[in-house]
């Protein structure tokens, strides 16, 4: 670093002085950069789905990663055989507008589970709200419906579930020999979940034999590991994708419903991105301080290679071209650091050319490939 502004600058610093500069200021300004960006939405009067039952889109996911032990007082971790050391990023984005609405920082032990509850206010009248299994509780559903919103979520295999019309607990091994018996591959029914009688559509999906395979080795795995057997009941929910909604039918059938809650793994697009080329999962052991800056640094340069995917991406889309690849975008602008880092400081002089040059670039060598295994942005753009 001291290098670096000596041959760009003409500054002469030692590495006391660059150490000296990583204050608690230094980081609640970057904050506040942050904070700022992502108050910068980009708006645009056309919309990239088309359904007019829901305002927002809302996928939301955490990534965590391991820190160095000296960091344990202020990111404590899991404890027990896992890191003493950890940190946990919340991230939601509007698929539908593509604004983020949420980039938190906390310690690994805030679950997703209190994330849910404590950012339930967030939720806007008509918002659909897709998320892992993490997040999902009936507090949390209550929560959503308050507001007078949406949502699409998998079904917690350890969930007791009963048919509303005869109160009887379902019985997951008999509906999955029915469905492969009668070639079935989707059905739904209206249950109650847990002992506080929550009332929602439930959809159940059988999956192909060799994923049920995949699931039952992980789960006897998981099971062996703690000292339990796996149970009939257990082995029965491995055949089936099962998904959680009070969408009424009118809104989103039971295909519909699998196909959108499909769309979540982009989130876990974005976070390989993240890892590929910002490297956001590497931390050298530092003092609270410099990580913290150099954390908030990190997700500000991911911003703004956010900011600018969604441009290439709203305009390839309205122009009926596709959508671009998040990870072919990042990977692309990363290539160009220095030249997004000499616009930064005022160096303004090429940007319409940059921009010319990814909006042709967008075209052929940034845009997302269709593949068959998996449900793709175009897929449900009229949900």
């Amino acid at each position: 670093m001291a290098i670096y502004h000596k041959i760009n600058f003409g500054v002469t610093l030692t590495r006391q002085a660059i150490a000296n500069r990583f204050t608690e200021k230094a980081t609640s300004f970057a904050k506040k950069l942050l904070i700022q960006l992502l108050m910068s939405n980009l708006s645009t009067s056309h919309e990239i789905f088309t359904h007019s039952c829901f305002n927002r889109i809302r996928i939301k996911d955490s990534t965590c990663n391991q820190l160095p032990e000296n960091l344990e007082k202020v990111y404590p971790g899991s404890g027990g055989s896992g890191s003493k050391a950890a940190v946990r990023i919340q991230f939601e984005y509007d698929l539908k507008n593509l604004d983020v609405l949420e980039l938190s920082v906390s310690a690994f032990n805030n679950q997703d589970l209190k994330n849910a509850i404590d950012t339930v206010t967030s939720i806007q009248k008509d918002d659909l709200i897709i998320r892992d299994l993490g997040y999902v509780s009936v507090e949390a559903m209550q929560g959503i419906e308050k507001q007078r919103a949406w949502y699409v979520f998998r079904l917690n295999h350890g969930t007791n579930v009963k048919e509303c019309k005869t109160g009887r607990e379902l019985d997951f091994s008999a509906i999955e020999k029915y469905m492969r018996g009668h070639n079935i591959q989707i059905m739904e029914k209206m249950v109650f979940l847990t002992e506080k009688n929550y009332p929602c559509r439930l959809i159940i999906e059988v999956v192909p034999e060799k994923v049920k395979q995949e699931r039952t080795c992980k789960r006897e795995w998981l099971n062996k590991k703690k000292g339990r057997k796996t149970s009939k009941e257990s082995l029965a929910r491995a055949g089936l994708n099962l998904f959680v909604t009070n969408c009424t039918t009118t809104k989103l059938s039971a295909s519909e419903i699998r196909k959108i809650y499909g769309i979540r793994w982009q989130v876990e697009i974005v976070f390989k991105a993240w890892k590929q080329n910002s490297q956001i999962h590497r931390v050298k052991k530092m003092d609270i301080n410099r990580f913290e800056f150099l954390l908030y640094a990190k997700l500000i340069w991911i911003m703004l290679h956010w900011k600018t995917t969604q441009v290439l991406d709203t305009n390839l889309s309205l122009n009926r071209r596709g959508r671009v690849s998040v990870l072919k975008t990042y990977k692309a602008l990363c290539q160009f650091q220095t030249f997004t880092k000499s616009i930064i400081r005022g160096c303004t002089d090429k940007i319409k050319e940059f921009l010319e040059w990814l909006k042709e670039m967008s075209k052929t060598f940034l845009k997302h490939e269709e593949r068959k295994d998996r449900i793709n942005w175009r897929s449900v753009e009229i949900i």
